[in-house]
Order: C-alpha cells, then sequence, then structure tokens
C-alpha cells in the first residue's frame, strides 16, 4: 500500500506542475496578444511618422543637388553660408545668386511645392531653418500659422562646419522651432 501511496502522490504532483506550466503558458499568451494587437495611440503614432518623415525630408533634402558648380548639394550651401554669415556665401550658382540667396530661395520653393501640398500631418504650419555656431539663422523659410502652436522638443540635424569644431544645425519643425 505504500508504494501505491507514493505513485499516487507523485502523480498528483506531476499533475500540479502541468496545471502551473499550463497557467503560466496562458499567462504568457495574454500579455504577448495584448502587448502586440493593442493600437498604438493615433496621437502617439503620428507624432511618430511626423518625427519619421521630417528626418528623411532634411536628409534628402541636404543631400539633393543643386544648380550651382559641379556636385554641389544643399548641404554644401549651407555650409558656405553658416562659414561666412552676414555674407552671402563664396559660391555663385547658375542664375548668378550666391550660395545663401539661392538657398533660402530654392528650399523655400522646394518647401512649397512638396510639405505644403502634403499639408495634413503639417498642420498648424512648419519652420524650416539652418542656424549657424552665432545662433544667426542663415535659412529660414516659415509656413502656416504658427501663433496658437505650442512648441515641442525637436532634435535637431548636426552638421559639422569642418576644419573648426562647430556645429551647423538645420531644423524642421511641425508647429514651429519656439
Amino acid at each position: 500500500t505504500k508504494t501505491t501511496f507514493n505513485a499516487t502522490k507523485r502523480g498528483q504532483i506531476e499533475i500540479m506542475g502541468l496545471l502551473l506550466i499550463m497557467i503560466l503558458v496562458a499567462i504568457g499568451l495574454i500579455f504577448v496578444v495584448k502587448v502586440v494587437f493593442t493600437k498604438k495611440p493615433a496621437n502617439q503614432l503620428q507624432t511618430y511618422d511626423a518625427e519619421r518623415l521630417t528626418s528623411s525630408f532634411v536628409n534628402v533634402l541636404l543631400q539633393t543637388d543643386t544648380q550651382c558648380t559641379k556636385d554641389t548639394t544643399f548641404q554644401d550651401l549651407i555650409i558656405d553660408c553658416a562659414k561666412m554669415p552676414g555674407a552671402q556665401g563664396t559660391i555663385t550658382c547658375i542664375n548668378g545668386q550666391r550660395s545663401c540667396q539661392y538657398a533660402n530661395e530654392t528650399i523655400g520653393l522646394i518647401l512649397e511645392n512638396s510639405i505644403d501640398q502634403w499639408g495634413v500631418m503639417f498642420q498648424p504650419g512648419y519652420e524650416f531653418k539652418a542656424v549657424a555656431p552665432n545662433g544667426q539663422a542663415i535659412v529660414l523659410h516659415i509656413s502656416g500659422d504658427l501663433s496658437q502652436s505650442t512648441f515641442g522638443t525637436v532634435t535637431p540635424f548636426p552638421i559639422r562646419l569642418y576644419p573648426q569644431d562647430e556645429e551647423l544645425l538645420v531644423y524642421l519643425c511641425v508647429g514651429g522651432c519656439g
């Protein structure tokens, strides 16, 4: 009878162990389903999409070729302006404009023909600016009504001004940069 009692007790302990494992697996599945299939709040998703779009847009814009000297990008023009704030830059473009004027006008046109047309994500407006190390905005384009906007934190796109150890900061801020 003693062997029957140990076998019965051992069987009960194994069943309790299996039941405990099943409960832990069920809790794990509920957690996974809740985390994976729960929708993120639209507000948070919209903020993430706007940040990703602005970052990508600035990156592509800076690498875009211009109608200035051969292989000159907007980044080159903005760097030229930042190295000599107050002057109009040293690079002369095809239409005779200097780098600062050409960058301001052409970037403004690009923004009007892209972001202004996309609209919805950039309401009530946006601000694009490149700021030299001395704090002067060398490129500035504002669109929309930013008078009622609340300014959030925006991560700038830094560009090193070689050979100096200074950085030029480029911002594309939805709702304004503040």
